[in-house]
Order: C-alpha cells, then sequence, then structure tokens
C-alpha cells in the first residue's frame, strides 16, 4: 500500500483539480483526505483472522470502484454541502469524493507488494495490479513504517506519486485560465 498521508495529499488534490478555484469549507477538504486514506482500514481484517485473499480481507472489498461509489456518496450525505441533491454541483462533489476513494486502490494498484487490488468487487473477487508498479509498498502497521524503509518509501512516493500530481493540479489551473473554463456561480 502507499502511505496514508500520500493517500490523503492526492485526494485533496483531486478536489483541487474538480473544484478549480471554489471555495469549499474545511469539511470538505477533511472528508477528501478521509475518504482516500479510509480504504485501509481494512487491515483490522488480520486482526480478525479474516484471510487476506478473501473479499473482506485487505485491499478487497474496501478498494473496489463498489465501494468508492458508494463511500462518495454517503461522505456527501454525512458533510451536508449544501447541495440540492443530484443536482449538477451535487455530481460534481460526489465526483470529488468518489475520485478520491478510488484513487487509493489505483495507487495500491502501483505498489511493488502486496497482493492485488479488488476493483471489481462484488462482480469479481480477482486481485490486480498495474503492469508498471514504481511505488515501494509501505508496511501495514504504522510503527512499522518508521522502523523500516520510510526514507525510501516517501522517496519513491513523492517521485512517482506526489511530483505527477501537483504538475497535473498545475496544468489544470492553467487550462482553466486559458479557456476561461473556470464554472458559473
Amino acid at each position: 500500500m502507499a502511505s496514508a498521508l500520500t493517500h490523503a495529499f492526492v485526494g485533496s488534490v483531486m478536489g483541487k483539480i474538480i473544484r478549480g478555484k471554489d471555495r469549499m469549507p474545511r469539511r470538505f477538504w477533511i472528508g477528501l483526505a478521509l475518504t482516500a486514506a479510509l480504504p485501509d482500514l481494512d487491515v483490522v481484517s488480520f486482526h480478525l483472522g479474516i484471510p487476506y485473499e478473501s473479499p473482506w480481507g485487505h485491499r478487497g472489498f474496501t478498494h473496489s470502484l463498489v465501494f468508492a461509489a458508494f463511500l462518495g456518496w454517503l461522505t456527501l450525505e454525512l458533510l451536508r454541502l449544501g447541495e440540492k441533491r443530484f443536482s449538477r454541483n451535487w455530481w460534481m462533489l460526489w465526483a470529488c469524493f468518489f475520485l478520491a476513494t478510488a484513487s487509493h486502490g489505483l495507487l495500491d494498484a502501483m505498489t511493488n507488494g502486496g497482493m492485488g487490488i479488488a476493483f471489481f468487487w462484488p462482480f469479481r473477487n480477482a486481485r490486480y495490479f498495474l503492469p508498471w508498479r514504481p511505488i515501494l509498498v509501505s508496511p501495514v502497521a504504522f510503527q512499522a513504517f518508521f522502523h523500516h524503509r520510510a526514507f525510501a518509501i516517501l522517496k519513491s512516493e513523492f517521485l512517482w506519486v506526489w511530483i505527477p500530481v501537483v504538475l497535473l493540479w498545475v496544468l489544470s489551473a492553467i487550462l482553466r485560465r486559458v479557456l476561461g473554463s473556470e464554472r458559473p456561480k
């Protein structure tokens, strides 16, 4: 898995890319960071004796696109951001939370360890990796992160995740400015 810090960072930047210059309340940004990192709560399955390869195990259903869609909706309902349900802006906010959550599985599928990701649960429990896996896998246990290769892991994430995501954010801002595509209020 990628580190929780990197998952939260990517989720938050997704919001900046989609929402542009819109001012959003603090709970929106906290919600994005949390939904991006939340799929790893499935590590509790190790303590419950659930096998890794089970749909209920680590990198199982909580890393799926169905879970991302559900968590996006649930988060939007809980945060009460004031948009009329199913309006254009509501769907834009849902997309932010969906993509933040879905980015978790995508990043984990780019790591060099663990089992693949059950992207298509409940339709398939097959686990997938991307063909290109440059990100060093982060230990599941928080304490192990700092005792092992923390610097190497963060360096890998900075190079293969943080820099490209920031460049994507900058490119989206430039395109908005050039194309004048800021959404009308």
